[in-house]
C-alpha cells in the first residue's frame, strides 16, 4: 500500500498545529453563531442544534434539552449520598414507632436537604429517597419544594430521573389545591394557634410552573421524559384521577414501595379544581395542537411517545369541553376525524383503519370510542366495525379495539356482533385469544342478551369432557410433577405464570358470574375434577380465582356447594397454610352458611392441624377468619355465627367480655360494686 507523503521536521510540526488551532476557532465560531438563532417561538435555540429546521417527531435531542444547555446542578459529596440512602431505606421499611416519628424523621431529612434539593431530584439513587418525601410531605413542604424547583422545570421535566420528582411533586400538590379550594385547609403555628396558610398558593405555584413550561410545548410533546409530566399536568388540571399508571407512567418506571398513605385514595377520584385550571387547560390545549395540520397529527398518532399525551388530550376535550367543541374546526378531535358520518372513502374512515392494525396507534382509537359522542361513535360503528367485527376480532392488535367497541353497544347490536364473531371462536380459543369472547360474556350478562350460542361454541372449541375442557381452558397439566406441584414465586414476588392462564383464568371467572349455559360449564368442570387436581388448582396464584368466584358469586346454587365444598374437606389444611389456597379457605367459611355440617367438617379439620397452622403465616390469618378460638372455647357461640345468626343489640356478641357484662340486671351490678368496695384496702 503506497504511503502519504509527510512533510518532516519542526516547521512541518508547526504548521500542523496552527491549521488545528484555526478549526478550532472556526468551530467555537459555528457554535456561537449557532446558539444565538431564536426558535419559532421567540426564545433563543441553544447550542449544536439546527434552530427553525428542528421537528419534534425527529428522535433527535430537543432544543434546551439534555443535548444542549442542560444545566448541571453538582452532585452529592460521599456523606450526604450516604446519609440520604440510608434515609430511603428508612422510610422504604416504614418501621417508625408512631406517626408523629415519622414526620419528625422527614423533617429532618429535609433539613438536611436544603439547598440540595435539586442534586438530589437529579442523582440516580436519591430521587427515589425525593418522590416518597413528596408523597409524605405536608403543604408547607411542598410549597417549599416548590418554590425551589421554580425556574427549573423545563430542565428537570426532560431528566431522566428528576422529570420523576416533578410529577410527584404535581401530583401531590393537586391535593392542596383541593384543599385550599374547599377553605378546609388550616396550618398550625409552633405556637399551637389555628392559621390560615401563608400567602403563597399552591394554585398560583402550578400555574407559573405551566407558564414557564409555555412556549415549549412542540418538542416536550415528544421528548422522552418530559411527556410524562406534560400528562401530569393535563390531569391536574383537569381534575381527572391521577392513580391510574398505564395513562401517566411508563411501564418501566419504578413504584415505590412506601406504605399507602391517605392521599393516595384520595387520588382516585375526580377533584375540584378552580376555575383558573380550567383556564390554563383550554390555553395549554390550544398551544400543544396550535400550528399542527391534520398530516402532522395523524403521524404523531402513530408516535410511540407523542401517542400518550393525545390519548390525555382528547379524553379530556370530550369529556371537559362537551359535544360542540369536538365541532370546533381548531378543536383536536376535528383534527383527527374531520368527517363525522365516516363513510367510506372519507379521510376520516381511512385514518381508524389505519390505526386499527398499529400497536401504538391502537391506543388512540381505543380513547376515541371510549369518550366519542353517541352520534360520533354510531357513525363509526356503522360504517366501520358493524360488517367486519369478526374479522377484526381475529387480529391481535384490532381485538382491543373491538373490546371497546362491545363496551358501548345495545343490546340488539350486541347481538349481532355476536352471530359475527361465534364463527371465529374455535381459531380465538385455538390461539388463546380470550379478551373478545370475555368481553362479550360480561357485556351479554349486563344486557341481559342470549348467550347460549357462545357456550355450544365453546363447548365444541374445548371439547364434551367436563374436566378436560376445564383443564386446557385454565391451561394446568392433567399429569401432576414428581414433587407434586409447580414452583411458586417467593412471597412478595411476581409470578411467572403465563398470560394464556392468566387470560384462561379471566374467562372462567367471567363464565361463572353469568347465569344459564356458561355458569354450567365451569361448575361441570369443576365437580367433575378429583380432590388432587382440585388442590392443585386452589394453589396456583391465577387459577385460585376460579373456584373463589365459584363459590360466592349469586350464581352458585346451594347443591353445586354441597357437591364442590365436599371435596376440600380432607384438604382444607393444606389450603389454609398456602398463600394462594388460604384465599379458597376463607371463600368457604362464606359459601357454607346454608350448609353447616360441612363446615363444621371444616372446623373439625381444622383444629386437628392447630399447630401446624399456628406456625404459618397464612395459617394464622385462616384460623382468626374462621373464629377458630371460639371453637374451641364457646362452640355455642360459633355455631350462631357459623349459620350467620346475628344477635339483638341488647345480646353481647360471640367473645365480647363487654357483651357479658351487659347481661347482668341492677341489682347483680349493684351487688358486684360493693364486694369490690368491701375488697378494697382502707
Amino acid at each position: 500500500m503506497p504511503r502519504e507523503k509527510q512533510k518532516r521536521g519542526r516547521r512541518a510540526e508547526a504548521q500542523k498545529k496552527e491549521e488545528m488551532k484555526r478549526k478550532r476557532e472556526e468551530g467555537e465560531m459555528q457554535e456561537d453563531n449557532l446558539s444565538k438563532r431564536l426558535r419559532p417561538d421567540g426564545e433563543e435555540a441553544t447550542s449544536g442544534q439546527a434552530g427553525d429546521d428542528y421537528i419534534p417527531l425527529n428522535d433527535g435531542v430537543a432544543m434546551g434539552g439534555i443535548g444542549g444547555d442542560m444545566p448541571f446542578y453538582g452532585l452529592l459529596d460521599t456523606e450526604e449520598q450516604e446519609y440520604f440512602s440510608n434515609a430511603n431505606q428508612m422510610i422504604d421499611l416504614n418501621q417508625f414507632d408512631s406517626e408523629e416519628d415519622r414526620v419528625i424523621f422527614i423533617e429532618r431529612v429535609y433539613e438536611e436537604a436544603d439547598g440540595k434539593e435539586l442534586k438530589i431530584a437529579c442523582s440516580q439513587s436519591c430521587s427515589r429517597l425525593m418522590e416518597r418525601m413528596i408523597s409524605m410531605s405536608t403543604p408547607k413542604q411542598l410549597k417549599n419544594l416548590f418554590q425551589k424547583f421554580t425556574g427549573h422545570f423545563l430542565h428537570l421535566s426532560q431528566h431522566r430521573f428528576a422529570s420523576h420528582c416533578c410529577e410527584s411533586l404535581f401530583t401531590y400538590s393537586a391535593l392542596v389545591v383541593t384543599k385550599e379550594l374547599t377553605k378546609h385547609h388550616k396550618k398550625e403555628n409552633k405556637d399551637g394557634k389555628s392559621e390560615r396558610e401563608d400567602n403563597v398558593k399552591m394554585e398560583d405555584l402550578i400555574l407559573g410552573a405551566v407558564a414557564e413550561l409555555s412556549g415549549n410545548w412542540g418538542y416536550l410533546l415528544t421528548e422522552r421524559f418530559a411527556s410524562h409530566t406534560i400528562r401530569v399536568l393535563l390531569l391536574v388540571l383537569a381534575g381527572e384521577p391521577l392513580d391510574k399508571p398505564a395513562i401517566i407512567a411508563s411501564k418501566k418506571k419504578e413504584t415505590p414501595t412506601a406504605e399507602k398513605s391517605q392521599q393516595d385514595k384520595e387520588l382516585a377520584g375526580k377533584r375540584q379544581v378552580p376555575a383558573s385550571f380550567t383556564t390554563t387547560l383550554e390555553q395549554m390545549m390550544k398551544d400543544l395542537v396550535a400550528g399542527l395540520d391534520e398530516t402532522y397529527l395523524r403521524a404523531l398518532a402513530t408516535h410511540p411517545i407523542g401517542n400518550p399525551v393525545l390519548q390525555v388530550l382528547v379524553m379530556i376535550e370530550l369529556t371537559h369541553f362537551g359535544k360542540s367543541k369536538a365541532r370546533e374546526e381548531s378543536s383536536l378531535t376535528h383534527k383527527l376525524l374531520p368527517d363525522e358520518g365516516m363513510e367510506e372513502g372519507t379521510q376520516a374512515a381511512g385514518f381508524v383503519k389505519g390505526l386499527l392494525y398499529d400497536p401504538v396507534g391502537s391506543r388512540l382509537l381505543e380513547t376515541v370510542i371510549r369518550c366519542a359522542p353517541g352520534k360520533v361513535f354510531k357513525a363509526m360503528f356503522k360504517n366501520i366495525f358493524k360488517e367486519r367485527i369478526g374479522s377484526y376480532a381475529r387480529n391481535e392488535i384490532a381485538a382491543y379495539v373491538v373490546v371497546k367497541v362491545l363496551e358501548r353497544l345495545s343490546k340488539e347490536d350486541l347481538q349481532a356482533c355476536l352471530t359475527q364473531i361465534l364463527p371465529e371462536v374455535p381459531s380465538l380459543v385455538e390461539r388463546s385469544r380470550f379478551v373478545v369472547i370475555r368481553t362479550l360474556i360480561e357485556r351479554g350478562n349486563i344486557r341481559g342478551a342470549n348467550m347460549t350460542p357462545l357456550a355450544e361454541a365453546l363447548t365444541q372449541a374445548f371439547g364434551d369432557n367436563p374436566d378436560t375442557r376445564l383443564l386446557n381452558m385454565l391451561k394446568i397439566s392433567a399429569e401432576t410433577n414428581e414433587e407434586g406441584e409447580e414452583k411458586k414465586p417467593e412471597f412478595g414476588g411476581k409470578s411467572s405464570q403465563s398470560p394464556a392462564k392468566l387470560h384462561g383464568s379471566l374467562l372462567a371467572q367471567a363464565m361463572v358470574a353469568a347465569p344459564g349455559a356458561l355458569c354450567d360449564f365451569v361448575q361441570k368442570g369443576l365437580l367433575a375434577l378429583d380432590s388432587d387436581m382440585l388442590l392443585k388448582i386452589a394453589k396456583d396464584p391465577v387459577t385460585s380465582r376460579v373456584i373463589q368466584e365459584a363459590l360466592t358469586q349469586p350464581t352458585a346454587t346451594q347443591a353445586f356447594r354441597r357437591q364442590f365444598t365436599i371435596k376440600l374437606v380432607p384438604s382444607i389444611s393444606d389450603l389454609a397454610a398456602d398463600s394462594s389456597g388460604s384465599h379458597v379457605a376463607d371463600s368457604l367459611w362464606q359459601a357454607t352458611t346454608d350448609i353447616f355440617f360441612i363446615k363444621e367438617r371444616f372446623a373439625t379439620e381444622l383444629a386437628n392441624h392447630e399447630l401446624a397452622l399456628r406456625d404459618s403465616f397464612f395459617g394464622r390469618a385462616v384460623w382468626r377468619n374462621w373464629s377458630m378460638d371460639l371453637y374451641k372455647r364457646q362452640r355455642g357461640n360459633w355455631k350462631a355465627l357459623a349459620k350467620g345468626i346475628t344477635s339483638t343489640s341488647n345480646e353481647a356478641k360471640p367473645g365480647d367480655a363487654q357483651g357479658q357484662e351487659a347481661k347482668k340486671s341492677r341489682l347483680q351490678g349493684t351487688r358486684g360494686l360493693h364486694q369490690q368496695q368491701l375488697l378494697e384496702p382502707d
